[in-house]
């Protein structure tokens, strides 16, 4: 026979709504658990072998105890961090149904769809930036499904927002550089367009403008966007012919992404370029490899954790009917120095 709620508030010593609360991690009203009473209930739950029933719970309270989270792809680590921080969020309360988008259009509106007919409590998703998709996203509005973007916003388009502080991410770079006495630098950008690189560019500039470095440092934009990895590794060739043949020497590289930067490493190493000596290179991100000592990328790291940590928290505040602001949420970044940049001699 199943172990009912009832028993297990009666050998933990508390109510059944408390035990309730206690076992899915949410606190009743305004009153808060204790981490003490949250430990006791859930270890009864699982000597009892407690199962709760969620379809009942579910039925009672007009939830499915589901969120929606699509991202735009796993390459790399991006969206996992991103994801980390989301379901270390929502656990126990709120089980994920993931999907992935791979920037393809109609497979972004499809995943849609699918989570509107699973009724989810909620949706966290990362916009893939395809204009003719915000329709979809008014549709989640339409039945009255919290929502939160992540990483980016859609144009014209009120919803909740958590991502990276982008401005700041490009300004602290310029700044660390110059620091390290470079005034020589140039910000590589990948050709694609985004608000996010909007963003970055407005902090770079921001940043030479203040340090008086007008004269000395500026943008490198790629003609076309990389969308292979020939692609990335001509662009890595063509920026680094292009600070080789500056006079005067440039002598630090900023890259729009880590992955550009691990290409123009590659293409330096192949060149006999010295890396820091002769240039100093820093990326924007802070992926998983460029900690590698091999690898030892000096990098922006963009807290990805914390945005979907962040996203995550705020869309269960608005779940539960709880004041939010409507500003959107900018994580700020740190810089992590590594082998890959130095002082200027």
């Amino acid at each position: 026979m199943a172990v009912t709620l009832k028993e297990v508030a009666r050998m933990a010593g508390v109510s059944p709504s408390t035990a309730s609360h206690a076992i899915r991690g949410i606190h009743p009203g305004k009153r808060a658990l204790s981490a003490l009473t949250i430990k006791r209930v859930r270890e009864v739950a699982e000597q009892l072998g407690y199962r709760p029933n969620l379809l009942a719970a579910g039925l009672a309270n007009n939830k499915t105890f589901t969120i929606g989270v699509m991202v735009a792809n796993l390459r790399g680590n991006f969206h996992e961090r991103i994801l980390k921080g989301i379901t270390e969020t929502i656990y126990p309360e709120y089980t994920p149904l993931l999907s992935v988008h791979n920037n393809q259009p109609d497979r972004e509106h499809r995943e849609i769809e699918f989570f509107i007919g699973k009724h989810v409590d909620g949706i966290i998703a990362a916009y893939s930036g395809y204009q003719q998709n915000i329709h979809i996203y008014r549709e989640i509005q339409k039945y009255k499904i919290p929502l939160v973007l992540v990483d980016r916003g859609i144009e014209d388009f009120q919803c909740h927002l958590v991502k990276s502080d982008y401005y700041n991410s490009a300004y602290i770079a310029v700044e660390t550089l110059n620091k390290l006495g470079h005034r020589n630098i140039v910000f590589a950008l990948s050709g694609r367009q985004s608000e996010n690189t909007n963003m970055l560019i407005d902090g770079f500039k921001a940043a030479v403008s203040e340090k008086n470095l007008n004269e000395s440092a500026e943008i490198y934009n790629a003609d076309m966007p990389a969308s292979s990895e020939d692609d990335s590794k001509n662009l890595a060739e063509n920026i680094v012919d292009y600070i080789k043949s500056k006079k005067p020497q440039t002598t630090a590289l900023l890259a729009e992404r880590d992955w550009l930067a691990y290409e123009i490493l590659a293409v330096c190493q192949e060149r006999g370029i010295k890396i820091p000596q002769e240039i100093s290179l820093m990326g924007i991100e802070d992926s998983d490899p460029s900690a590698l000592r091999c690898v030892g990328l000096s990098s922006v790291r963009i807290e990805l954790h914390e945005v979907g940590r962040r996203a995550a928290d705020l869309l269960v505040k608005i779940i539960n009917s709880a004041e939010v602001g409507n500003e959107p949420l900018a994580v700020k970044p740190t810089v992590m120095l590594r082998r890959t940049t130095s002082p200027l001699k």
